[in-house]
């Protein structure tokens, strides 16, 4: 409650004592006048709110996580009066607007405008609303005040920041033999028998049949899968924005990261994630990471997704032929480390990226029969930091 209230009130005590006690007609009308200016109070704020016009946009809807793009602001009065005493409050939970401060009292003027050209910085990729969240108009005493929600506030999507990694420290079970083994072994496995009758001349391996001198057949045994396959949680953990942007925005940010590390160093890659049904996007080349990216951009995770149903169908699939299994979630536990057991029939190593909002990053191993770490990653974290 502030001093003027506080005065006001007191006033109005001292008038009903003074009727009380004394009255009179001049006491009688200083109980009148103070019991209608609130009246006079809260018609000036109805006024201010009927002629008050904002305005606020950005250059595009469309926005970048952690990039600053341009943000305009005017305050308009219309009206023939002057406003008293404006105050803004800004949406911030996933936004920044900065050199703006809340605690600011705007007076305007008949027909007078302010204008602000700031930048805005949205936190998180997603769909929400950001500028000006609420307007809180004093009446011309400082006594009473109201606050109201803005009718049209300013929506924008933002797109997930991409981040780039020079080196990727978690990757530690990996020596420099293996790097190479992802990079050269993307060509079929070749074997060479005799040529029998009935065998196409086309599959004839030249040049094993000089050498043997005599024809041989080329055979293939099948294509060993190898590079490394991404599985990224799509469930939505929570009802509020508050509760699942942040970490939403992570597990993307960090499958897109690993992503375009991978690829840059040539290495294969496939995500997997949950929409109908489960997808795989398979990425060889930068296009297939735009892909990827534009995937990810529109991408709405949901309550109804499940890590283990995605496990399961990518089981029936036999998708789990990697040299590298990279787990990017928000939860794990005792049964998706026995899925995981289960489909890794050729023992593969395994990393797990929890997204969490808690800071730690610690680090351990679930099973010392083979490379299973386990790396916790914080919500506000830097994946150029953590990983």
């Amino acid at each position: 409650m502030n001093k003027r209230l506080i005065a006001y009130i007191l006033i109005l005590l001292l008038a009903l004592v003074g009727i009380s006690f004394f009255g009179g007609p001049v006491t009688y009308l200083f109980l009148w006048l103070a019991l209608l200016l609130p009246v006079f109070s809260f018609l000036y704020i109805g006024y201010v709110i009927l002629f008050l016009k904002i305005y606020q946009r950005t250059d595009g809807r469309n926005m970048v996580s952690g990039t600053p793009s341009d943000f305009y602001i005017t305050l308009q009065n219309e009206g023939p009066f002057s406003f008293s005493a404006l105050r803004i409050k800004y949406y911030s939970s996933f936004s920044t607007i900065m050199d703006l401060e809340e605690d600011v009292i705007y007076e305007m003027p008949p027909k007078a405008s302010v204008k602000r050209n700031t930048l805005l910085l949205c936190r998180y990729r997603g769909e929400y609303e950001v500028g000006i969240k609420k307007i809180t108009v004093w009446d011309f005493l400082g006594i009473f005040s109201f606050t109201y929600n803005i009718k049209e506030p300013l929506s924008v999507i933002v797109a997930p920041a991409l981040v780039h990694l020079p080196e990727l420290d978690s990757m530690d079970p990996f020596s420099d033999a293996d790097h190479d083994c992802f990079v050269n072994r993307t060509e079929p496995d070749i074997t060479v028998r005799e040529y029998l009758a009935g065998d196409e001349l086309r599959f004839i391996h030249w040049k094993s049949s000089a050498v043997m001198q005599k024809l041989m057949i080329r055979e293939r045994i099948g294509e060993e899968k190898s590079g490394i396959g991404i599985f990224m949680d799509s469930r939505r953990y929570g009802k509020r924005k508050e509760d699942f942007l942040a970490i939403e925005n992570k597990i993307i940010e960090t499958v897109l990261a690993l992503s375009e590390y991978y690829i840059r160093n040539h290495i294969p890659v496939d995500v997997s994630f949950q929409k109908v049904h489960t997808c795989m996007q398979t990425i060889r080349d930068e296009r297939g990471f735009e892909a990827l990216y534009d995937e990810m951009f529109r991408y709405i995770f949901r309550d109804d997704h499940s890590l283990l149903q995605m496990l399961a169908e990518l089981s029936d699939r036999n998708a789990f032929d990697y040299k590298l299994l990279v787990f990017v979630v928000h939860q794990w536990g005792a049964e998706e480390v026995s899925w995981v057991e289960q489909v890794n029939t050729s023992h593969v190593p395994v990393i797990v990226y929890m997204i969490a909002p808690e800071t730690e990053a610690e680090e351990k191993s679930r099973d010392g029969s083979r490379e299973f770490s386990l790396h916790h990653i914080g919500t506000e974290a830097s994946l150029q930091e953590v990983l």
